[in-house]
């Protein structure tokens, strides 16, 4: 399970990335912060893996919140949100250790695979940022396997290995409906209509089923 604490001065926007973030089965919204003054308690009490951080807030900012936790040991993984998309800003977050950097306006499957991105210990620019900081011609869409979940993968990959639903559920030990949602769920995130596509998709990136038992 990954812990995950957002901190974002407007409730709405703070509220609406908590639920987005609950979806994932493996995410754990633990705390929320209105404000980076907030950070150093929540940090203490809560011990997230992952802070989502909200680049301009009123009091401290998510530049000054880095700047103190870049001389503090132990600290949670970092994924920027911010309006800006200047490339000095950016530089200045992944310069103090950002894993990821993410666009408001692009908060939805970007925001969980930076998420996912940072905790393994990789960074994760939102596409309109790589094409802005990378420049076009070196930036590659995400792969979407950042977006499954750990159980979504499982799943996916023994459909492409020729199991069925009653198989897989029997060997998670769970029922069909959870396994016809971890399906489900895989299909919308690969962006396909059905299985057969979803397992054309899979062996395209590699995941062909030969990691199951």
């Amino acid at each position: 399970m990954i812990r995950i604490a957002v901190v974002d001065d407007h409730h709405i926007v703070r509220d609406g990335i908590g639920r987005l973030l609950m979806e994932e089965a493996d995410f754990e919204v633990v705390a929320q912060g209105e404000d980076g003054c907030d950070v150093e308690q929540i940090l203490t009490e809560f011990q997230p893996d992952v802070l989502v951080l909200d680049m301009s807030m009123p009091e401290m900012g998510g530049i000054e919140v880095m700047e103190k936790m870049s001389t503090q040991h132990g600290q949670p993984a970092v994924v920027v949100l911010s309006m800006q998309d200047d490339i000095s800003t950016v530089e200045r977050a992944l310069a103090l250790g950002a894993k990821g950097y993410v666009l408001k306006q692009a908060v939805s499957d970007e925001l969980v695979a930076a998420v996912r991105g940072a905790h393994r210990g990789s960074v994760y620019l939102s596409s309109e940022v790589a094409a802005a900081f990378l420049g076009p011609t070196k930036t590659a869409e995400p792969s979407p396997v950042d977006l499954l979940s750990p159980r979504e993968r499982e799943v996916a990959e023994l459909i492409v290995a020729g199991c069925s639903t009653k198989q897989i559920a029997a060997k998670f030990n769970t029922s069909l409906k959870t396994v016809q949602k971890q399906r489900q769920a895989a299909l919308r995130k690969f962006d396909v209509p059905n299985t057969a596509s979803l397992v054309r998709k899979c062996m395209e990136l590699g995941l062909d089923g030969s990691g199951t038992a």
